[in-house]
């Protein structure tokens, strides 16, 4: 038996793929080791998130042993890994997507340049071109509060009332998000390479003043009037893919006459009853 409607369950498929690899990813970038690192990302169209599960480390990682987690971080019974305890800080991706429909992805690392800042209560400074365009100034400082809600909120707070995506949880590590899971990778990357490059010119022993304020604004405008061409070109390539109706594969004639396949919808507007794929 369905659990979620055929196009939901294809996007639940397509988006436990994506943090599967994704983890991969932290990984290579040297933003991870053993089973720390947690990737998380929104199913859209459903108040639901994949994220990885507890106590497994990388090399483990697959889709279907992604946990799927409703906006309460409770796990969807019944479904593909839901054998497996969600990380430990799921309370806090949570919270987070309820928090706002802008936030599709969710990265919580402790790589070790952005966690020296974090372990010394010190924002990553904006120092460079980098920090300006990807985070529009410092990376801010979250106090450490304890319990998982007040973590959640206040990073929420936070990344309320500044530019940046990213955020150090004081004494612990870094927290990032995204209009995307791998938008909130990227950020994570880059927070990393930022601290370390910090951290590299601070040994020199030379003073570095940060950006001016207004240069920082400039980059960060072009940044955005970037990404909104981005968007733009996304959404015109997705109307044009909506009207040629692709599939994954061929559509599956029916008794009616109907065509259609997992994917799209039949001829008549419906899916085919005998050609629903599902992740149970």
């Amino acid at each position: 038996m369905n659990r979620f409607e055929p196009r939901i369950e294809v996007t639940i498929a397509r988006v436990r793929a994506e943090v599967a690899r994704l983890h991969k990813l932290l990984v290579r970038g040297g933003l991870t080791s053993w089973t720390s690192g947690v990737v998380s990302g929104r199913v859209p169209g459903a108040e639901l998130f994949v994220i990885k599960p507890s106590g497994l480390d990388h090399t483990e990682l697959a889709p279907d042993n992604m946990v799927l987690v409703d906006f309460d971080g409770a796990v969807v019974a019944g479904t593909p890994g839901s054998e497996l305890p969600p990380s430990r800080g799921v309370a806090v991706h949570a919270h987070l997507y309820r928090h706002s429909d802008a936030v599709g992805g969710v990265v919580h690392t402790h790589s070790p340049y952005a966690t020296a800042f974090a372990l010394r209560g010190e924002p990553v400074p904006a120092l460079s071109t980098t920090v300006a365009d990807e985070f529009g100034g410092p990376v801010p400082l979250v106090p450490y509060a304890g319990p998982d809600a007040d973590v959640a909120s206040g990073i929420a707070r936070v990344l309320d009332t500044q530019p940046s995506r990213a955020v150090l949880l004081e004494r612990h590590g870094a927290y990032a998000v995204g209009e995307r899971p791998r938008d909130a990778v990227r950020a994570a990357a880059l927070l990393e390479d930022a601290a370390r490059a910090v951290q590299l010119a601070r040994a020199t022993g030379v003073g570095i003043p940060p950006l001016d304020a207004d240069d920082v604004e400039a980059i960060r405008a072009r940044r955005l009037r970037a990404d909104e061409a981005r968007r733009d070109a996304e959404r015109v390539a997705e109307l044009a893919l909506a009207g040629s109706y692709p599939t994954s594969r061929p559509g599956t004639s029916r008794s009616g006459g109907e065509t259609g396949s997992w994917t799209t919808p039949g001829s008549n507007g419906t899916t085919p009853d005998n050609d629903v794929r599902t992740t149970q």
